[in-house]
């Protein structure tokens, strides 16, 4: 990897990106162009702008250039997981058991959704209607539960592989207002449940007759139902902790550096660890090839993929207090949410810490 450095992806693009945009039209159009744009300007002043800075004790002037804070560029995309994080920790009900779900489709169904993004927001709203009609039927009565849903495109090969990752509430609000606990989930329910929700979403949303032919085969193929994973156990009790193990699983762009091994200006050489086998492997790709494999997970500019449904919709959730709680970290005493620290303070702290060498200018630095 010697030589591989955040800097590497921008290179790629840099190197090919109108190669690729001629030999892929369907590519060049200002979602995928403002998106690589940004991302090839990141750190720049000139194209981001800047803050200026100077020494109250050398006089020096330094700038501070601004990022482009997009998920799809490997140096914005700590922050952007840090600040996504945070701000799920203090949207979590306090006091309420979650359960991490993943559902998922058969490959010969994605296709479908690459052909037509416009699928995914029905895609999302499937996973809420599944997740309530399953906790419904445990329940045996009507229950009013929260989900954070978040839409995942890319697998670990970086194949287009749409998928969501969902914090569900392990219960909900019955029709009298009580909280109802949902300790047990049958498998074999819930995947059977998943199967019926997609392919309902397919045949009411596809208006081309050739998706009936893969509903068929879906339910031929799939007798059992689609696969979807419920995490065993609890994930980890309330607050940030909570928010994190979630956004290491989706809150990320479709490859990182240190997945990188090489590139010699014609091909890509990248790693990643299979699902299924749990092995690394490796993969040489074209460079137009790893570039359409990257860009094919870029969202329509203004698409949410982060949603909040039920007890956990925007206007719910200020609203509602019928919710068991209890002592948590991301409130102070009073049940106020506590707000992550400033911009300025975290700058305030980032830039202190490059300048650790010039101990005497710090000392009259925002005196």
């Amino acid at each position: 990897m010697e030589g591989i450095d955040k800097n590497t992806f921008k290179s790629i693009f840099y190197d090919h990106w109108d190669a690729f945009k001629q030999s892929h039209p369907r590519f060049d159009n200002p979602d995928y162009n403002e998106t690589i744009n940004k991302m090839l300007g990141c750190g720049d002043p000139d194209k981001m702008g800047f803050v200026q800075y100077r020494c109250c004790s050398c006089g020096e002037i330094r700038r501070i250039a601004f990022t482009c804070k997009s998920c799809f560029c490997l140096s914005c995309a700590k922050v952007y997981t840090d600040r996504w994080a945070d701000f799920v920790a203090r949207r979590l009900l306090p006091g309420v058991t979650y359960r991490h779900v993943v559902l998922t489709m058969p490959e010969y169904l994605r296709i479908w959704f690459f052909r037509d993004p416009t699928l995914l927001s029905p895609f999302m709203r499937a996973g809420h209607a599944c997740l309530k009609d399953i906790l419904n039927t445990c329940a045996s009565v009507k229950l009013d539960i929260g989900n954070i849903i978040v839409l995942q495109t890319a697998g670990r090969s970086g194949h287009y592989n749409p998928h969501l990752h969902i914090l569900m509430t392990a219960g909900g609000l019955d029709p009298r207002e009580q909280w109802k606990s949902i300790s047990y989930i049958p498998y074999d329910m819930m995947h059977k449940k998943w199967q019926y929700h997609l392919l309902n979403l397919l045949r009411e949303n596809v208006s081309d007759p050739a998706i009936e032919k893969d509903i068929d085969r879906a339910w031929r193929d799939y007798p059992k139902g689609f696969v979807a994973f419920l995490q065993e156990g609890e994930v980890p009790p309330g607050g940030k902790g909570l928010a994190q193990y979630l956004a290491k699983y989706v809150v990320s762009p479709p490859i990182s550096i240190r997945r990188i091994e090489s590139y010699d200006g014609k091909a890509v050489n990248y790693w990643y660890r299979d699902h299924k086998t749990g092995q690394i492997k490796h993969e040489t790709l074209p460079v137009l090839q790893f570039i359409g494999r990257m860009v094919q997970h870029i969202l329509p500019k203004g698409f949410q993929r982060i949603r909040y449904y039920g007890l956990h919709g925007h206007v719910r959730y200020q609203k509602n207090e019928r919710i068991p709680r209890r002592d948590d970290p991301s409130r102070d005493a009073r049940g106020s949410q506590r707000l992550p620290r400033s911009w300025a303070k975290a700058f305030r702290s980032t830039f202190l810490r490059k300048l650790r060498k010039r101990p005497a200018a710090l000392s009259k630095m925002w005196g």
